[in-house]
């Protein structure tokens, strides 16, 4: 029989439970803490990682212990899931009369007419169901569905993160050595504030029982090689080559390729003029790896696009 070690990893046997065990700013959690029976309909929107979907599961199981439905709205996205899944979950009543809650995860990946579509079901059946919408980009989200839920945006501190790796380092007897120790605040701020990438990478560090941190050092230095072929101005072509045959020196992490891409033309003696243009061109290009299915070709147009703004 084949073992699962599902449970072995770090972001599942440390997802927190409870309200209290949630990484949240204050504000936001004053107001989850004092939630006892019923909600109105919320959103959460946010980067990605940063607690949207365990905080819906923990008011369905932890605060309000109700009957709900859970739909990865991303892959199911269409017109068909409101009047199908949605529709039949939201018309029958309840085990014990009480509200139930349809959690849509990943709501901006919901098609226009899905959005219109749900509008008016949350008016038609208000009395019975409640809905629990997260999102990463709130901009995809039509007006009529925000204006139907409190919007929270989940936001989190560098330092409680800090203390929440070095607790799950203390708690799994990792060894860290004082050079170690020295780079966790800028690991953690590498990857701010994805506290799921955070936690996977962590456990990935510690895999010999020891902390050893070195794969953001390998994606700057392989990002500033980049970077320097780019201002060389040497063909995207060539380039291109380069970044697919070392895709293991950096683990084909183009997102955080992207990201110190972005820092170093940031800091660069390049004109202003210049500048602000490839920072939107890289920007643009960030946003478009969440999508894409090649990231690698996604990164080439973005190599391509800047190559043009220089010769311009």
């Amino acid at each position: 029989m084949k073992i699962s070690h599902y449970n072995d990893l770090w972001i599942e046997k440390y997802r927190p439970k409870k309200l209290d065990d949630l990484i949240l700013d204050d504000d936001n959690k004053k107001y989850f803490l004092s939630l006892i029976e019923d909600i109105p309909n919320l959103l959460f929107y946010g980067d990605s990682g940063t607690g949207k979907t365990t905080l819906a599961k923990i008011i369905v199981n932890d605060v309000l212990n109700c009957q709900y439905l859970y739909i990865n709205a991303s892959d199911e996205n269409g017109i068909d899931t409101i009047r199908g899944k949605v529709m039949s979950f939201s018309q029958v009543r309840s085990f014990d009369g009480r509200k139930k809650v349809i959690i849509l995860d990943e709501f901006c990946g919901m098609t226009l007419d899905a959005q219109k579509t749900l509008r008016n079901v949350m008016e038609e059946f208000h009395n019975s169901t409640r809905f629990i919408l997260t999102a990463n980009y709130i901009n995809k989200i039509i007006e009529p569905i925000k204006s139907r839920c409190l919007m929270f945006e989940l936001k989190s501190n560098i330092d409680d993160i800090v203390k929440r790796c070095v607790s799950i380092l203390v708690r799994e007897k990792i060894q860290i050595s004082d050079d170690e120790k020295k780079k966790i605040t800028n690991f953690v701020s590498s990857r701010f504030p994805d506290i799921r990438k955070t936690i996977n990478d962590l456990q990935k560090f510690s895999i010999s029982g020891n902390l050893v941190i070195s794969q953001n050092d390998e994606v700057l230095d392989f990002a500033n090689f980049v970077y320097k072929k780019i201002i060389e101005k040497e063909s995207s072509l060539k380039i291109r080559k380069y970044i697919i045959e070392s895709e293991n020196l950096f683990n084909s992490n183009y997102q955080s390729l992207l990201k110190s891409l972005f820092e170093m033309f940031y800091e660069s003696d390049l004109s202003e003029k210049i500048k602000k243009m490839i920072l939107l061109d890289i920007g643009e290009y960030m946003y478009k790896d969440n999508f894409v299915i090649d990231h690698e070709i996604n990164f080439y147009c973005c190599v391509y696009s800047i190559e043009n703004t220089l010769k311009d």
